[in-house]
């Protein structure tokens, strides 16, 4: 079954429309080269949405955006609005992803502009997907951009990123080619990449995609007070907040901090990832359109994710 038109994956460079949208799930209703309220705009808004299920009467919004030419299925001129089918099915334009359908549907939209958390001991493996699938061509969910991979706690895993390679059919060397690691030692250090150099970077490596590894697993030192915790914090919160005008982030922490209370309200989305017995649970604990949630499966079928035909 066809895909829904939703407002993530509008493009960089198109037409510039009247994009109409669920404000609950960022589905597309309609597009329109006018402005118009969204009473007149919206026959009946008695209607639900099809992409979430729920009452559009409160819930549409409308924002100015670059659209491709394939939504011209939901696209109205400046005539009236037809008594017609407000909801037609439609092929989307791809959009990252991990390739691991039950996180997707979790996190989704994974696009610039956003902060992704993801907690718990199988978070540092979804970073290292996440860093090889952003090299990926745009039609295979990828980016087609390198990545930058800061490792805050020495979780990178230099195997498990050759393994997803290598079950793409890519020589790992070639991948790892695309990643740009940078490891920190202290929280001084990454408070400093990220706030003073992080922009210049990814303008540099023209990368789409941060990832923040252990995110907090330089604050584990004993001597370290909370007061200046929290200072040093609100520098990085400060150069996350200007990296994502031109990438998504992507930032994990294996293991649970005192400190969590700081971070979590920086992000959109956060899930955390816990063991039971061979299987892992993920948790949906907050997003700005959906309610929590949460699903399982067994780690070897993450690990695995990156299974498909050779792209070069």
């Amino acid at each position: 079954m066809a895909r829904l038109h939703y407002l993530y994956e509008q493009v960089e460079n198109g037409r510039e429309r009247f994009v109409y949208y669920c404000s609950i799930c960022d589905c597309v209703i309609q597009v329109r080269r006018d402005l118009r309220p969204a009473s007149t705009t919206i026959p009946s808004l008695s209607e639900r949405c099809a992409g979430c299920g729920r009452p559009l009467a409160g819930s549409i919004e409308c924002r100015l955006a670059p659209v491709p030419d394939d939504w011209s299925d939901v696209f109205q001129s400046d005539a009236p609005p037809a008594q017609e089918a407000l909801y037609r099915q439609a092929s989307s334009i791809p959009h990252f992803s991990l390739g691991f359908p039950k996180l997707d549907s979790l996190l989704r939209p994974l696009s610039e502009g956003r902060l992704i958390m993801i907690s718990g001991e199988a978070s540092p493996g979804v970073a290292e997907l996440a860093a090889f699938r952003a090299q990926l061509p745009i039609e295979a969910g990828g980016l087609d951009s390198a990545a930058l991979f800061i490792d805050g706690g020495n979780r990178s895993d230099p195997y498990l990123f050759s393994s997803f390679a290598k079950q793409r059919g890519i020589k790992p060397a070639a991948a790892m080619r695309h990643v740009a690691s940078c490891r920190v030692f202290t929280f001084y250090q990454l408070a400093a990449l990220v706030s003073e150099h992080l922009v210049r970077a990814v303008e540099d490596y023209g990368t789409r995609l941060v990832i923040i590894c252990d995110i907090l697993g330089t604050f584990n030192e004993p001597e370290l007070e909370e007061r200046e915790a929290r200072r040093v914090l609100g520098a990085v919160e400060e150069g996350i907040e200007r990296v994502k005008k031109h990438a998504l982030v992507v930032a994990t922490q294996a293991l649970p901090s005192k400190y969590d209370d700081i971070i979590t309200p920086w992000a959109d989305a956060i899930v955390h990832l816990s063991s039971e017995k061979d299987r892992i649970r993920a948790e949906l604990l907050k997003h700005r359109n959906r309610l929590p949630r949460e699903t399982t499966f067994r780690l070897a079928q993450l690990l695995s994710a990156a299974k498909g035909r050779a792209v070069r």
